[in-house]
């Protein structure tokens, strides 16, 4: 019983670290892909919306996997 406790344990802070991981990518992804919208506005106009969007998804997408993280801990 006890090797189980340790066993799920372990698989635990593995998982909470798979979810801080998926956060960092997201969020550089995200802010990249919402910097290059807002700098190409001018040029691109709904194109560059379309841009930030998917940036604004990728935040929302890194925000999730760090709350998600918490319980993990």
């Amino acid at each position: 019983m006890e090797a189980l406790m340790q066993k799920n344990i372990l698989q635990s802070k593995r998982v909470g670290s798979d979810y801080m991981r998926n956060t960092i990518f997201y969020g550089i992804v995200g802010i990249l892909f919402t910097g290059f919208g807002v700098s190409q506005l001018q040029w691109l106009g709904l194109q560059a919306i379309v841009y930030m969007m998917i940036g604004l998804a990728l935040l929302y997408a890194a925000a999730a996997n760090y709350l998600e993280s918490g319980k993990y801990k």
